[in-house]
């Protein structure tokens, strides 16, 4: 019987064995090196927020002068120079050769330094001249402050070189405790602050965090009760939020590997490879999520690992039975597991395979068109054309060719088996017109991501929205 044929494959248990063995130990390799580059990128990260705070502290008192009408855009074209290169540094595909990961981290911490070193000494000239309107700003202000504090004795200044600054501040009255616990709230809102910057914070640690910081802000500097409560409460939150970021850094370090391997098992025999970074830490809202994700790519990349071990063994034995290697074909966007072609070197047949993620494997004989001259929006890159719309001198071929294949398959079946690859029989179905098909190439057009690498991620949108809660905080200080 030489219709299509569909077997169940499994690896030999010693084979499947060695398979995670020889993956565990390269996500080992990988897994250290993406420390490294991780570290890198959030060191990276660190310099564009640095960039932000600099500047801002710079043109606080000094952006609508008149004085500094030069200085202030220069200063802006500076950051957006500087940040657009560490931000396009930032973009990295990421390698899954362990070497290939070193390289990158080493080049972008190279980047980075040329970068920021660029920035403080085109920077340093133009600091000093907003630092010197500010000093002479604050001389004003102080003198004006005076100047109203003591009126009489403003009346009796020709000029401000005249002046006498050492004044006493006697009639200023304030309460040390008052000041000190203002000085402790700020202190607790600017470390909360720089939590809510985290990108390993939890939604809900969030969320938790910016009620605490309103608590914290009303006791200390509205009702001037309560505070040391408050403060309490803070330590012990801050207490979880920091063990939870720990608990998330290292999931999200292991995440990244197991990603960088995943891409890497599916782009291994792919024609549209997937080239893209892997998730950043905001699209996770829980730690639960992100182990969650995390075990499906673990899950997902040791079934790849095994097909990917079953087409090459199958790669092996076609080539000996007088078949090119197969060639992947994408039939349908939407399409689950992975076709591929195998041609007779005469030319005048191939046999379709088609390998299901749970395993199955379909053989069956094809006929191959001319390619066309078209070409898709998205990764297809063959078209189906089915028995009914071939002609019948190509039906005919095609049903001797099924014929045929009757004394190949069973052979093939043999061989994997030496290859520790076991068919176990699922159908069998006799040579018949209607199996009878023809497979033509097209041009794909761009590449897309494959449903395989969209795990969960479905609070990716929520995540975003949050992370403008931190705005909050600033209306708050």
């Amino acid at each position: 019987m030489s219709g299509p044929k569909i077997d169940q494959a499994e690896l030999e248990r010693r084979r499947k064995a060695e398979l995670e063995r020889a993956r565990q130990e390269r996500l080992r390799k990988i897994r250290e090196e993406t420390d490294k580059l991780n570290t890198e990128i959030s060191k990276t990260k660190t310099q564009i927020d640095y960039i932000n705070r600099h500047l801002s502290s710079l043109v606080r008192n000094a952006e609508n002068a008149q004085e500094m009408a030069f200085v202030i855009p220069r200063l802006y074209e500076l950051k957006a120079v500087c940040k657009a290169r560490l931000t396009k540094a930032l973009e990295i595909n990421v390698p899954a050769d362990p070497d290939a990961i070193f390289e990158c981290t080493h080049k972008l911490a190279d980047i980075t330094e040329s970068v920021m070193e660029n920035y403080f000494n085109d920077a340093k000239p133009l600091e000093d001249r907003i630092s010197d309107y500010n000093k002479q700003l604050e001389i004003q202000n102080t003198a004006a402050s005076i100047f109203k504090d003591f009126p009489a004795e403003v009346e009796k200044i020709s000029n401000i070189e005249d002046f006498d600054f050492t004044v006493r501040m006697d009639n200023v009255t304030h309460s040390n405790i008052e000041s000190t616990v203002k000085e402790r709230a700020a202190q607790i809102l600017s470390e909360i602050e720089d939590l809510l910057n985290t990108e390993s914070i939890q939604e809900s640690d969030m969320k938790n965090l910016l009620a605490i910081a309103n608590n914290i802000y009303r006791t200390a500097f509205e009702t001037n009760s309560s505070f040391g409560a408050a403060a309490i409460e803070y330590s012990v939150k801050k207490a979880v939020v920091v063990k939870n970021i720990a608990i998330f850094d290292d999931i999200y370090q292991d995440y990244y590997a197991k990603y960088v391997d995943y891409l890497h098992l599916i782009n291994k025999n792919s024609t549209t490879p997937i080239s893209i970074t892997p998730k950043e830490k905001y699209y996770f809202v829980t730690i639960e999520e992100l182990q969650a994700e995390t075990e499906k790519l673990d899950r997902e990349s040791k079934i790849v690992a095994e097909r990917n071990y079953i087409r090459k063994q199958i790669d092996e034995v076609m080539i000996e039975f007088g078949y090119n290697l197969s060639e992947e074909v994408v039939l349908d966007v939407n399409q689950l597991g992975s076709h591929y072609i195998c041609e007779k070197k005469s030319g005048q047949s191939a046999i379709h395979m088609h390998i299901s993620d749970k395993k199955q494997i379909m053989m069956e004989i094809v006929g191959i068109g001319e390619s066309a001259a078209v070409s898709t929006n998205n990764s297809v890159n063959g078209t189906i054309t089915a028995s009914s719309d071939l002609s019948d001198s190509e039906r005919n071929n095609l049903l001797l060719e099924q014929g045929g294949f009757c004394e190949i398959h069973p052979k093939i079946v043999d061989e994997l088996r030496k290859r520790d690859v076991i068919l176990s029989v699922k159908s069998r179905k006799s040579p018949d017109l209607k199996y009878c098909k023809k497979i033509t190439s097209v041009t794909a057009g761009k590449d897309t991501i494959i449903s395989q690498s969209e795990l969960i991620n479905e609070h990716a949108a929520e995540r975003r929205h949050s992370k403008g809660l931190k705005a909050k905080l600033r209306e708050i200080k």
